[in-house]
């Protein structure tokens, strides 16, 4: 019992010292400026770093999606109807989560592996004895690049997806391609584009703050075991809480 006890009250104190890193990070971000320099190298990185793996897996994505819901619709006579599919299960929810998991981990993994680099090697106790906010300087740029990468990430992946399914259903299918076009332009509106992209821009900001606090917060004394492991639990615990935070918000936005 004495065991359990323990460490609930180690996921506790870890949980209290998010919370207040959190808190810390977010009012430095949206109180100060980041220097110019370090948020367009993280943000090229977040986001045309990012294009190849997510092409790529969009792209199977979007002829998956096809061909499974062809499988399913053609039961009972309604091949037509995966334009309809395709645009509204993949803009409102496979093609954003695709992007914010798969880009997400990548980007959390790079700011996890980076922050603890500068912790066991004492670059960021370096800047704290220089009197310099390693939050404002380290920190925020990380969290602004990944914050406005990811959403257009998330346009970016709609727009492919779609186009994949398109041409999936037209010429591995041999669906009409009027009536696809139709059913997209019928059923998807801008609105669940931009529910996609503001889907993106919130879990953007949960992956770097996740990745950042389990980088910022290695030991120096753990080298480069503790490297491995912050990077391990950033890409972990982003792709957990991209999902759960996907579902909260696809039920408040659809019921």
């Amino acid at each position: 019992m004495s065991k359990l006890a323990a460490t609930i009250d180690a996921y506790w104190n870890k949980g209290l010292a998010f919370l207040r890193f959190a808190a810390h990070a977010l009012r430095t971000q949206l109180t100060t400026l980041p220097p110019r320099d370090a948020f367009v190298s993280q943000f090229v990185d977040a986001g045309w770093g990012s294009l190849g793996l997510l092409t790529m897996l969009t792209i199977f994505a979007g002829l998956n999606l096809s061909v499974q819901s062809y499988g399913s619709f053609e039961r009972f006579g309604g091949q037509d109807l995966i334009g309809m599919f395709a645009g509204i299960g993949g803009v409102r929810e496979l093609f954003p989560v695709m992007a914010a998991v798969v880009c997400g981990a990548r980007i959390g993994a790079n700011l996890a592996a980076s922050l603890a680099n500068m912790r066991i090697s004492e670059q960021i106790d370096a800047f704290e004895v220089m009197a310099v906010d390693p939050m404002r300087f380290l920190v925020a740029p990380r969290l602004w690049a990944a914050t406005l990468a990811l959403p257009l990430l998330c346009g970016y992946a709609d727009f492919i997806g779609l186009g994949a399914s398109y041409l999936g259903a037209v010429y591995q299918l041999d669906l009409d391609p009027g009536s696809f076009l139709t059913q997209v332009q019928d059923q998807v509106r801008m609105v669940d584009v931009f529910a996609g992209m503001f889907k993106g821009l919130l879990m953007g900001w949960m992956v770097a703050i996740i990745a950042c606090f389990h980088g910022y917060t290695v030991k120096a004394s753990d080298g480069a075991e503790g490297v491995g492991i912050s990077t391990n639990l950033a890409i972990v615990h982003g792709a957990v809480l991209c999902i759960v935070v996907n579902l909260l918000l696809s039920w408040v936005m659809y019921g």
